[in-house]
């Protein structure tokens, strides 16, 4: 049966429902929200205005602490922990943020808890976001991998199995002050693990540390762990927030 278009020819109607989809498709992009992003190195590479901190050639970016350079191994683009050498610490330091991480664990299928594959990054030095076996490794509350330590852990475990790498894509917001160096706002995160938001806009409470006193600050240096396992690293940058 043929069916008519009343009041206007088959091609008039057609032109007219092909324009009406354009704007409805175009009103969709400009009206949906913005979804938290960050371009991944190897697809691109680090945004305008990034810092690279590990271009998996040297590490030149970081030490051990005062002039002592980092001591971790450097092969095949890759930044390997070297157990007991200590952690790394950024010579700059940064307020707000956008960092990106790779991280590859270790295996080490006879350790258990916390002694498989720890590692950790501390943002401003004070507040750890935990690296860690967490598959099929239960352990304490906010102890797993994507936790912030002991304070709250990932909304999902997103966990790979050592071998494969995995991102963290962090926005961090620094506390802020008053005139007199009181805290009027704690510091803010969000991350975002292997593609999947696990952290949205979450308050920290205060450093990390077991015990720590350590005052809050407007800026700070990015710290990578040696926990005694051979975690491994690659394409690293932040990109400072204005």
């Amino acid at each position: 049966m043929k069916i008519g278009f009343p009041c206007r020819s088959s091609a008039a109607t057609l032109l007219a429902f092909s324009a009406l989809t354009i704007v409805c498709a175009a009103s969709s992009l400009l009206c949906a929200p913005r979804a938290f992003a960050l371009k991944v190195p190897g697809r691109g590479g680090p945004p305008k205005g990034a810092i690279v901190l590990f271009d998996g050639r040297d590490a030149s970016a970081w030490t051990r602490g005062g002039d002592r350079p980092a001591a971790w191994k450097i092969e095949d683009g890759v930044l390997e922990v070297v157990p007991r050498t200590g952690s790394i610490v950024t010579k700059e330091k940064f307020g707000d943020f956008a960092l990106h991480l790779e991280f590859n664990l270790a295996n080490m299928p006879g350790k258990t808890g916390q002694e498989r594959s720890n590692s950790g990054v501390h943002l401003h030095g004070l507040y750890e976001i935990q690296i860690l076996d967490s598959v099929d490794n239960p352990t304490y509350k906010a102890g797993g991998c994507g936790s912030i330590y002991r304070q709250k852990g990932p909304d999902k475990n997103v966990c790979k199995a050592p071998g494969e790498w995995q991102t963290y894509d962090i926005n961090f917001r620094a506390p802020r002050f008053d005139a007199a160096g009181q805290v009027l706002e704690k510091p803010r995160m969000t991350l975002v693990w292997n593609g999947v938001k696990v952290h949205d806009n979450v308050e920290i409470d205060g450093p990390t540390h077991a015990g720590s006193r350590a005052p809050m600050v407007a800026s700070g240096p990015i710290s990578l762990q040696d926990h005694g396992c051979p975690v491994k690293f690659r394409n690293i940058w932040i990109k400072p927030i204005k």
